[in-house]
């Protein structure tokens, strides 16, 4: 039986980009009696992890942040920003005027996030702490990340294997035969329609999980099909019946 493959539905960046918001959202540490609300107290802590940590890069500006339509609509924020590699970077950014402050974090493999949070609900230096935590941690967060798309891409890889294994081997069998036949081909699955005389069609479905035990016994279905229909005497109708429903 070959492997079960993912969920088509998301892509290799969004896979990624769900991989790193869960790990980024994990830096805010909560607590409701750390209020913070002027913005000297924000550049304060900024530079004392700065300081503290002067190997580390720490970048600290301000920048104006949009919150409408409008130029006038926008805010001064203070920015911690670190460059994690030359493929990633992580920035902490509080809106002393807002209730809000936010993690905009970029990665070649998950695009660019913003993980928002309640400025009122959030401990800064507990907060900053996490965020050397995860800069610490980001070699092996990354070496994830590399292996979920590697893991991705072997899967992608497998199914198109698996797709074209089925048109082939399909092509080859009914083509051989006399019967008119197409092969209609969804996500996952392939449906072979097939005509025979007095104006019957028969349907199968093949799919990546399936097609190794189905193909082959395509021919004698085929055959035990034909000398079926050669001795009904008049037309009936023939039905698959969902086994869920017994």
């Amino acid at each position: 039986m070959p492997k079960p493959f993912p969920n088509p539905a998301k892509s290799k960046s969004e896979t990624c980009c769900d991989f790193w918001q869960s790990l980024v959202k994990k830096i805010y540490a909560q607590n409701a009696d750390a209020i913070f609300t002027h913005k000297r107290d924000v550049l304060a802590a900024f530079k004392r992890l700065q300081k503290a940590r002067p190997d580390y890069g720490f970048e600290i500006s301000y920048k104006q942040e949009s919150k409408g339509y409008r130029d006038c609509d926008k805010s001064q924020v203070i920015c911690l920003r670190k460059s994690l590699s030359c493929a990633a970077s992580i920035e902490f950014l509080v809106d002393c005027d807002a209730k809000y402050l936010s993690i905009r974090f970029s990665h070649i493999d998950a695009g660019n996030f913003n993980v928002p949070y309640e400025r009122c609900w959030c401990n800064l230096d507990a907060t900053l702490e996490n965020l050397v935590k995860f800069v610490d941690e980001f070699p092996n967060y990354n070496e994830q990340s590399s292996r979920i798309i590697m893991e991705i891409e072997k899967e992608q890889k497998l199914k198109e294997i698996a797709q074209n294994t089925i048109r082939a081997m399909v092509s080859n069998i009914m083509n051989s035969t006399k019967h008119q036949w197409k092969l209609f081909e969804s996500e996952n699955s392939f449906l072979l329609e097939v005509a025979f005389d007095k104006g019957y069609t028969i349907q199968m479905s093949f799919d990546i999980q399936n097609y190794l035990e189905r193909i082959p016994a395509l021919q004698n279905v085929l055959e035990q099909t034909e000398n079926f229909l050669k001795e009904i005497p008049f037309p009936i109708s023939i039905k698959a019946l969902d086994n869920r429903r017994l």
